[in-house]
């Protein structure tokens, strides 16, 4: 049995190897393509657009009557000219959003603006479908995208449209703000996460010429771009994420500004953050064994694909750090106990140089975008915990990934910042249970380790039991404690 463990724990401690190495590579990129203090924009040419396309810009909507109204009216206030501008408005809802919108456009009817209401009558292909529907009477040749949580400044079509002047530029991208992100510690974090992936994944890879991803919302796409491509397909959970992959294998590129901020809501209850990051884990995973084998196969440069394996599987990631949550009570035990040989311990302090890399990027990431960054770092931490939390619900993602189980896309409730009114998502009431039952044995293992002087293991086992308590109580406080009716919606979705 001892043997079975530490075959199990080593595999683990590779796998955890592999993907952490990968922020080194990034730590690299970094230093690569720094730029000089007070220049960020210098390698930014600033283009000024000179003659005005058509563009369709779609808004995929289902059930957001907190936020509907917010999306509509700060795309009407977009610095382009009404009579070039067709605005889809892409609407699956079986709630009162939908009479919502029709008394914003009867609101709004004289401001001489092309405002389609399109209604399909079925959630087939979810998102992706409705993208794809509006996609074929789209009279725009760019097609601009956002999500109803988010709000486009004024000069978003006026600042991305130029890059498209370079005629291999398939789709442009910009950066995810944060409208509440001083709202809670969950909040925090997931801007600090988010801050990340923009800064130190997508603007690094992006100068390094590798492939990214467009992120659902907030970019224009060239419209025979799509069509090339393949058009959007709802056959994963991250239709950006595949047809991202899909044109660049046809060899266009996606270009990231990271100079133009779209501000967006984060998720403010742990369920809907889960139903988030459950989403993204199962449709990157679906998107892995979709295309990773025409990426290793395809003509572009080794670290291209290096670099695509590692972001098509990295939540592979999730399930390695749940084993080595829960094989971190044995193999202590083991080394207290002087079951096993120091020298297995000197070999497996080897991998520990993984856990660097990642707060690091953090830390950069946040440096290079906020003046009162030192104000946002203890969140790195929280960063960090809620990814061990995780590890739960993100696992069960990826094995329905790799089992073809469930293609249902649940979206991610909002509530437009308005306090005490939310859609409420039933989830499997299972998951909160399994997060506190194992964040209470990993607290006894920290109990067990600060008993037997084992100092070293302690963050790790202190970010790991918070992680787990904290998802696992908010989620049932949600669930159970709240005394105090609120507008809600309970749904499951699944139609």
């Amino acid at each position: 049995m001892t043997g079975l463990v530490l075959f199990i724990y080593t595999i683990v401690l590779f796998v955890l190897l592999f993907y952490s190495i990968h922020s080194y590579v990034l730590l690299y990129l970094h230093f690569k393509f720094r730029k000089k203090k007070g220049d960020r924009n210098a390698s930014q040419v600033h283009r000024v657009l000179k003659t005005y396309p058509n563009v369709t810009i779609q808004l995929p909507v289902y059930n957001e009557k907190f936020v509907v109204r917010r999306l509509i009216n700060s795309v009407l206030m977009l610095d382009y000219p009404k009579e070039k501008i067709e605005i889809q408005i892409l609407d699956d809802s079986n709630d009162e959003t939908t009479s919502i919108i029709d008394n914003i456009l009867k609101d709004k009817s004289e401001l001489g603006y092309d405002i389609k209401h399109i209604r399909r009558g079925t959630r087939q292909g979810f998102k992706a479908g409705a993208l794809q529907y509006g996609l074929r009477i789209a009279r725009g040749e760019f097609i601009a995208v956002f999500d109803a949580d988010f709000v486009p400044p004024k000069d978003f079509l006026q600042e991305l449209l130029p890059e498209f002047e370079d005629p291999v530029i398939g789709a442009v991208q910009a950066r995810w703000g944060h409208l509440n992100s001083e709202e809670s510690i969950l909040t925090r974090s997931q801007a600090v996460g988010l801050d990340n992936h923009f800064i130190n994944e997508q603007e690094l890879k992006n100068k390094a010429g590798l492939f990214i991803n467009f992120n659902g919302t907030c970019g224009i796409w060239r419209k025979a771009a799509i069509i090339d491509g393949g058009g959007w397909a709802g056959d994963t959970l991250a239709e950006d994420l595949d047809l991202s992959y899909r044109v660049q294998l046809k060899g266009w590129r996606i270009k990231y500004r990271g100079d133009v901020v779209v501000p967006g809501e984060l998720p403010n209850d742990v369920d809907s953050f889960r139903i988030q990051q459950n989403r993204w884990a199962k449709g990157t995973f679906q998107v892995a064994l979709k295309l990773l084998k025409d990426v290793l196969r395809s003509e572009v440069k080794p670290f291209v694909k290096y670099e695509a394996f590692v972001h098509l599987t990295c939540h592979i990631n999730f399930m390695a750090m749940l084993l080595l949550g829960l094989f971190s009570f044995p193999i202590m035990y083991f080394k207290v106990e002087k079951i096993v040989a120091d020298s297995y311990y000197i070999f497996a302090s080897f991998f520990t140089i993984g856990a660097f890399g990642n707060p690091l990027l953090y830390f950069f990431s946040q440096k290079f975008s906020y003046s009162d960054y030192k104000r946002r770092l203890p969140y790195i931490a929280s960063v960090i915990a809620y990814s061990m939390g995780l590890t739960i619900s993100n696992t069960k993602a990826v094995i329905e990934a790799l089992l073809n189980k469930n293609i249902v896309f649940t979206r991610t409730p909002k509530s437009g910042g308005i306090k005490n009114k939310r859609y409420l998502i039933e989830v499997n009431s299972l998951i909160p249970f399994l997060e506190i039952s194992i964040g209470v044995y990993i607290i006894f293992t920290f109990l067990y380790a600060l008993f037997n002087r084992q100092f070293i293991l302690l963050p790790f086992l202190g970010a790991y039991g918070f992680g787990y308590l904290h998802l696992g109580y908010n989620s049932l406080k949600d669930k159970f404690i709240l005394s105090k009716p609120q507008e809600v919606l309970c749904s499951r979705e699944n139609s």
